[in-house]
C-alpha cells in the first residue's frame, strides 16, 4: 500500500510539473505573439511621404526629411520593443516552470508593451509637448520594471521556478541588471525640462552604451 501511495504521489507530481511546463510554454508563446503584434502596429503607423509640387529626387528627399520625427520615433520604439523582448527572453531562459503569480506579472508586463505603439503615436503628434515625452518614458519604464519584478518573483527560492544551475549570486546580478533600463527611462523624464528631444537622444544612446558596458566591464558572474 505505501508503495502504491508513493507511485500515486510520483504520478501526481509528474502531472503537476508537466502542467507547469505546459503553462510556461503558453505564457512565452502569448508573449511572443504580443510582441509581434506591437511591432506590426508600429510599422503600420508609418505613412508614405507626400510630395508637394513636381515630383523629383529633391522633392522626395525633402518630404522624407519632413517626416524625420516620425521615423526617429519609430526607430526608438522598435529598438525599445526589441530590448524588452530580449530582456524577457533572457529572464525566461532560466525559468523552468510557472505559477499563477508569474502569469499575472507577465500580463502586467504585456499591458505596458501593447501601450508602446499608442504612446509612439502620441509622441509623434506632440513631440513638442512635454507630457507626450513623459508618458512615453513612463510606459517604457513600467514595461522594463515589470521584467525586473518577474525575475525577482521567479528567482525566489521558495517558489522553485528557476533552473537548478542558477546561483544566488547570478540571480542577484540579473535582478540588478534588469533595473538598469527602468532607471534610465525613469530618469530621462526630467530631461524634458531642458528639451523634449533630450530624452529621445538619451534613449538612442542607451542601447549601444549598455552593450559596450556589458561587453567590457559588467559581465554576469560564472
Amino acid at each position: 500500500m505505501p508503495q502504491d501511495l508513493r507511485k500515486a504521489q510520483m504520478a501526481s507530481q509528474g502531472l503537476e510539473e508537466g502542467s507547469q511546463s505546459k503553462g510556461l510554454e503558453r505564457l512565452i508563446g502569448l508573449t511572443d505573439d504580443v510582441f509581434a503584434f506591437a511591432i506590426t502596429v508600429l510599422v503600420l503607423d508609418l505613412v508614405t511621404p507626400s510630395i508637394l509640387g513636381p515630383e523629383s529626387n529633391s522633392s522626395l528627399a525633402q518630404s522624407i526629411q519632413n517626416e524625420s520625427p516620425l521615423f526617429l520615433n519609430y526607430i526608438v520604439s522598435f529598438w525599445v520593443i526589441g530590448i524588452l523582448w530580449a530582456g524577457h527572453h533572457r529572464v525566461f531562459r532560466y525559468i523552468k516552470s510557472s505559477d499563477q503569480g508569474l502569469l499575472f506579472l507577465n500580463l502586467f508586463f504585456l499591458f505596458f508593451v501593447v501601450l508602446i505603439p499608442f504612446s509612439t503615436r502620441v509622441l509623434d503628434a506632440y513631440t513638442h509637448i512635454q507630457l507626450s515625452v513623459v508618458l512615453f518614458a513612463l510606459i517604457l519604464a513600467g514595461a522594463s520594471l515589470m521584467t525586473a519584478f518577474i525575475w525577482k518573483y521567479a528567482s525566489d527560492t521558495r517558489r522553485n521556478l528557476v533552473r537548478s544551475e542558477v546561483s544566488a549570486r547570478f540571480a542577484r546580478w540579473l535582478w540588478i541588471r534588469n533595473l538598469v533600463a527602468p532607471i534610465v527611462f525613469g530618469l530621462s523624464a526630467p530631461l524634458t525640462f531642458i528639451s523634449t528631444y533630450a530624452p529621445i537622444v538619451c534613449w538612442l544612446a542607451f542601447l549601444p552604451a549598455l552593450i559596450l558596458l556589458e561587453k567590457r566591464y559588467w559581465r554576469p558572474p560564472s
